[in-house]
């Protein structure tokens, strides 16, 4: 991703700005996901960080990290991690794994869900969302000019955003069309927990 905003140049950027965002609370983020992990083997989509990489090592997991940033890409491929640089739109197929794990990034999909959701039934029985539907770039001052510069990717910038209820209504709109089960979870900070299986 050559024309992204300042924060996807760098992993200590990425996480300072989204522990700002998440109020502090930025790791715990993602020890809320790690509770629905299920089986051996992880596909993380759009993944930035590696704390889920982390967690997936030392609990003897396969990891297999996704995403579009060849910065966070090399980040993770440095500290031993599977990883590899891909466009979800331009992929023909996902990793096979257990489980597979999108988060603060299905809203960059919202008009390609059914394609996107295709190959992501096709290589796991368990999709992991945690998805912001508490719009910070509404906010003016500071946090939300940076949830407004996080959002900008590939030299786009991306205005859409879910609420609780448009989530859960394009997932269970989705679910009924492609025949997959929607368990909607907790909530923790700006993000909801969705969970998808077969």
């Amino acid at each position: 991703m050559e024309k992204n905003s300042f924060i996807y140049s760098n992993i200590r950027y990425y996480r300072f700005v989204m522990s700002l965002l998440y109020k502090g609370n930025y790791y715990e983020r993602f020890r809320t996901i790690i509770p629905y992990i299920e089986g051996n083997s992880v596909t993380e989509l759009c993944f930035g960080d590696t704390i889920i990489a982390d967690y997936c090592r030392k609990n003897g997991i396969s990891w297999t990290g996704l995403d579009i940033n060849e910065s966070f890409v090399e980040n993770a491929r440095r500290r031993g991690f599977t990883a590899s640089k891909t466009d979800l739109n331009e992929a023909p197929v996902l990793p096979n794994a257990e489980t597979c794990i999108i988060s603060g990034s299905l809203y960059h999909f919202h008009d390609r869900l059914d394609e996107l959701f295709s190959k992501i039934l096709a290589s796991a029985p368990l999709l992991i969302i945690s998805e912001p539907v508490r719009n910070l770039s509404d906010n003016h001052g500071i946090i939300g000019k940076l949830a407004k510069a996080s959002a900008t990717v590939d030299g786009k910038e991306q205005p859409f955003r879910y609420t609780d209820q448009t989530l859960k209504e394009a997932l269970e709109s989705l679910g009924k069309k492609m025949n997959f089960r929607v368990e909607i979870r907790e909530r923790f900070s700006k993000d909801r927990i969705v969970l998808i299986r077969k």
